[in-house]
């Protein structure tokens, strides 16, 4: 078979209908569900871009290849999909965004309308100075609002177009192929009025969960500081309820793409031979927790939603086991009939879709996060329905997702001997996989290395500017266009 693989920026999987949702309307979500399988706790290698793309596209963690914020871009270094793909001779090829480095190999044999990261997000290079609120994302949120036009959805209205062409036009008959079709308009809350007006009066500020009102001391020292990173003591409940109509509105959207896709492949007669999967980069919150960006290790920042539809697949199955992004690319190779390459890791899902007995559940899955708003490096892991986040130089946390999805009650405040029996069994798994203390130490040099490269170039003072910041002799300040 071949695949169609869809790839979206920043959904949370609770803004969908299959997911639970009855307020977004996500029809092509929901009939991929109900034709294939839903992963009901998939998870990101790291609710960042360019760190999270770059761990899937080479197959590894993001701690093994450097790429810790949105300045370390993949630069097609270790070899990854595009490498191996090419070496097996599968055909390659992306549409849309790709956020790597764009001077790199990245092995890919025909990239369309790609996006790489041509700006480098320099805020993650100071993380050791006191935390600043990001004002840039305070002004994007206030930007939460119906459009009297398309523009700011444009790229992604062009990724399914280029996506549609292809599979009439361009897909070849003689070899195998991967199609990879990537939409990021999830970061725009700005849709059309009449989708604006849908959801508008569907969202109210008193139906919003305990999570959009958490008090700030209730959080982890770790993630009061991202709260505050991401402008938690400047915004007020009605630009938090404009935030999520407007998320709605964006969700949907995406959803219309999706099924022009799914459209295209029905009209040229290859869905029943095609495995669709739908995925995610990362997550991203919505006001939860205090917090309105993605990054930090709550759910909301880090689930993601996974859906597989193909042939000989299950129907209508629902595996609440974890499994990782990183299992995508042994899932698809196997789909394509190959086996994966073996400095990847993940595992294949293809026999857990097709309901195979003894099909592999991995034991646990892990994402990471080394950037802007964290003081020290965290590792979230989940196992079970356990989930361990370590945070290198202050307390960990834990929760029990089965009783608490909404992560409300950390455990690890609690004076209980099976916490601390689960605690150690936990972080005995992470330290099998790394030192989170010498990783975070690794990641902090590698930042001011290249905070310091950068201020001698002459280009750091520019990044800062572009983002609202100056450097002075006292440290990072707020340029006054940006104050709250």
């Amino acid at each position: 078979m071949n695949v169609v693989y869809i790839l979206s920026d920043r959904h949370n999987p609770e803004f969908s209908g299959c997911y639970g949702n009855s307020i977004t309307r996500t029809p092509n979500m929901d009939q991929l569900a109900e034709a294939g399988t839903r992963f009901e706790s998939a998870y990101c290698v790291s609710p960042l871009c360019a760190a999270t793309r770059a761990a899937m596209m080479s197959g590894r963690y993001v701690h093994e290849i450097g790429a810790w914020d949105n300045t370390s871009a993949y630069t097609g270094v270790p070899k990854g999909w595009g490498h191996f793909f090419r070496e097996k001779g599968v055909l390659l090829t992306t549409i849309g965004k790709l956020d790597f480095r764009p001077d790199g190999d990245h092995g890919i044999e025909d990239e369309r309308m790609p996006s790489h990261r041509e700006n480098l997000d320099v805020m993650a290079l100071f993380r050791e100075d006191p935390v600043l609120p990001r004002v840039q994302y305070l002004h994007r949120l206030r930007d939460a609002g119906p459009s009297d036009s398309l523009r700011g959805h444009s790229r992604d209205f062009r990724a399914a177009d280029e996506a549609v062409r292809w599979l009439k036009a361009d897909r070849p008959s003689e070899r195998p192929w991967v199609l990879v079709v990537n939409f990021s308009n999830l970061h725009k809350w700005t849709p059309p009025r009449d989708l604006w007006d849908h959801y508008d009066p569907l969202i109210r500020s008193e139906n919003l969960d305990e999570r959009y009102t958490e008090d700030l001391e209730h959080l982890h020292p770790f993630h009061k500081a991202f709260a505050r990173y991401s402008n938690a003591e400047y915004i007020q409940p009605e630009e938090v309820r404009r935030g999520v109509v407007g998320y709605h509105a964006s969700v949907e959207i995406l959803d219309g793409h999706i099924g022009r896709v799914l459209d295209a492949l029905e009209e040229t007669g290859i869905r029943e031979e095609t495995l669709v999967v739908y995925g995610a980069d990362h997550s991203g919150n919505c006001g939860e927790h205090r917090i309105e960006d993605h990054g930090g290790l709550y759910e909301e920042s880090i689930r993601v939603p996974l859906l597989f539809s193909g042939p000989g697949g299950q129907t209508g199955q629902v595996v609440r086991d974890p499994v990782s992004m990183l299992d995508v690319f042994p899932t698809i190779c196997e789909a394509v009939g190959l086996e994966s390459a073996q400095h990847m890791r993940g595992v294949s899902l293809l026999d857990l879709i097709q309901g195979n007995s003894g099909a592999q559940i991995p034991a646990f899955t892990l994402s990471e996060y080394h950037a802007d708003g964290f003081p020290g490096s965290g590792f979230a892991l989940r196992s079970g329905p356990w989930k361990y986040v370590e945070c290198v130089g202050e307390r960990p946390m834990l929760f029990h997702l089965a009783d608490d999805p909404y992560e409300m009650h950390d455990l690890v405040v609690q004076d209980d001997p099976g916490v601390q029996d689960t605690l150690i069994k936990l972080r005995t798994m992470l330290c099998k996989i790394c030192s989170p203390e010498a990783v975070d130490a690794r990641a902090k040099a590698d930042q001011r290395a290249l905070r310091d490269r950068l201020a001698k170039s002459g280009r750091l003072d520019r990044e800062l500017k572009r983002r609202g910041f100056m450097l002075t002799s006292e440290g990072l300040q707020h340029t006054d266009a940006f104050l709250p």
